[in-house]
């Protein structure tokens, strides 16, 4: 994801440490106090799912406390209720039913961790949604015109790791969306509860999970920080406090940067290991607490990756480990996550779905397929949609009435520079400033993206936008969106059994929000995010026309 680090910069609250989880129906903690024995803990992933008859699923089991981090696998009802490998490979039975699988940690055979399996004939495979909501632009995106029925997992954005973006101490947890966070605030929709609050509740009333954004890009120092061994147990409880104080269903680990090279000097193993220590220790902590039990089980986890330039960047080992434990494993295919004006580079997609070659090296097809050779099943991928443009103007020494260099796809780019600053080029602000207005619409069909080319003078001509004043903005040639084509063809890719996957992001709804004329500017409307309720979910679809 992106943050808007000038709103977020002034936010400077800090959650202190609270105290530990406890023990728990599977065992104790994960997250020791430093200096004390370490207690084995385990959690299973994923924690509760639904298989057809004769279905397979893998489970994973995450244990901490030991070095020894294997476990064993049994089905609780026996034969009956279906077979499992000792890696972990489950097969359902034939007949209808609940079942158990249970993982047991081999250094403590006390330790145990248990996924429910519902094996239903009639089982139906919806694909997820989860939709990123930007807290700190809640005043000018009306919280009470959000959709949560248009989202399966709906994701507050945002608190971070203390000593990151948002300074604090290591371990420190910090609220980042001002003045969403508190109660009382003129124009929220509910002034007895914080903007977070009244949205989490309207998710759960709608049967949409809630999940809590932590991190963002940037934040990768605070992470390592916040991870050191000595630190992580306090970051843990600290996460799981924040979440069960406001109700969320789990946590999205937005971990984007300083993994590998990083600027602490750490040796590129050691940010794997603590990420991946991170990930089990949350798993394991959150097992914990009575909040994540039955009913309310499971605890869920998810991570937003990278789409994959395969000349260049493979699939790493601790990426498939990281996706393991992991509900759902989101590529930011989006933005410059596909497209570059790096040198070799041609003109290319915000989010292509195919047609990647040798000067457009990234598509979505190609990245799910890597991940998918590697192990990950396709089931826990997810594509990613920005609601936000990019486009590929002059540089900005160029005279800023000059006829534009890149005029669409698959261009050689000649000097012309990708702008892909997702606040100031917002659907939203695209809309307002006359992008969608003007030029030529085109729909590219191998890569199955919409986009809009400007020729004669470039949109707008000699374009300096006040929004960014500063950064010398030249005009758009040829600019790549979404739209309600290209979100239509992204649904029936995910939903199309030959290339199923578990299911998509967005980052974020707030950019795709129309204001209204009430207070606030509530009661508008958001086209694409309309968009994808119909296509992914099947739900909310325009009535066919009359014949």
């Amino acid at each position: 994801m992106k943050i808007r680090m000038g709103v977020l910069a002034a936010v400077a609250l800090v959650l202190s440490a609270c105290g530990g989880g406890g023990g728990g129906a599977n065992g104790g903690s994960g997250a020791p106090l430093p200096g004390t024995q370490a207690a084995v803990g385990i959690a299973i992933v994923p924690g509760d799912v639904t298989v057809t008859p004769g279905g397979a699923q893998g489970f994973t089991c995450a244990v901490n406390g030991t070095d020894n981090t294997q476990c064993t696998w049994k089905v609780q009802e026996g034969s009956a209720g279906g077979n499992i490998s000792a890696g972990g490979n489950y097969t359902a039975p034939a007949a209808d039913g609940t079942f158990h699988v249970i993982a047991t940690a081999v250094a403590d055979p006390a330790r145990t961790a248990t996924a429910t399996v519902r094996v239903s004939a009639t089982a139906t495979r919806q694909p997820w949604v989860t939709g990123y909501y930007a807290g700190w632009y809640w005043p000018s995106s009306s919280p009470a015109d959000v959709d949560m029925s248009a989202m399966t997992h709906f994701v507050f954005g945002r608190v971070a790791p203390g000593s990151g973006t948002l300074h604090g101490n290591p371990g420190d947890v910090m609220p980042g969306a001002g003045s969403a966070h508190r109660a009382g605030e003129q124009g929220a929709p509910d002034p007895a509860r914080s903007v977070e609050d009244y949205l989490v509740r309207r998710a759960h009333a709608a049967g949409t999970r809630a999940l809590l954004m932590v991190g963002g890009a940037g934040d990768g120092a605070g992470f390592l920080r916040s991870t050191a061994d000595g630190v992580r147990p306090t970051f843990v409880r600290n996460l799981v406090d924040y979440a069960i104080a406001h109700d969320y269903d789990g946590i999205d680990m937005d971990w984007e940067d300083e993994l590998g090279a990083n600027s602490l000097g750490l040796p590129a193993a050691e940010t794997y290991r603590r990420l991946l220590a991170l990930m089990r220790d949350l798993r394991i902590e959150a097992n914990t607490r009575a909040r994540y039990q039955s009913p309310n089980a499971p605890f869920i986890l998810t991570f937003p990756g990278y789409a994959k330039n395969l000349n260049i960047n493979q699939v790493q080992p601790w990426e498939v480990e990281v996706a393991s434990l992991s509900d759902q494993f989101n590529l930011m295919s989006y933005g410059i996550g596909t497209a570059s004006d790096a040198q070799g580079w041609h003109s290319w997609f915000t989010s292509p779905i195919s047609g990647k070659y040798g000067n457009a090296p990234v598509d979505l097809a190609s990245s799910i397929d890597a991940f998918v050779a590697k192990g990950v099943p396709r089931g826990k991928l997810g594509i990613g949609m920005g609601f936000y443009g990019i486009y590929y103007g002059n540089p900005a020494e160029m005279d800023p009435t000059a006829p534009p260099l890149v005029t669409g796809p698959r261009q050689e780019l000649r000097g012309a520079r990708l702008e892909a600053d997702d606040n100031a080029l917002a659907y939203n602000v695209l809309v307002e400033l006359g992008y969608l207005d003007h030029g030529t619409y085109a729909y590219d069909t191998e890569a199955q993206a919409a986009y809009r080319t400007y020729t004669g003078p470039a949109y707008p001509r000699g374009f300096r936008p006040a929004i960014a004043p500063h950064d010398g903005r030249s005009a758009a040639g040829f600019l790549s969106y979404e739209n309600g084509q290209s979100i239509a063809a992204k649904g029936a890719w995910v939903r199309n059994p030959q290339t199923a996957v578990g299911g998509a992001i967005v980052w974020t709804i707030n950019y795709g929000y129309l204001q209204g004329n009430g207070p606030h500017g509530s009661g508008g409307s958001n086209p694409l995010l309309a968009a994808v309720k119909c296509s992914f979910l099947q739900r909310g679809c325009p009535a066919p026309a009359t014949p």
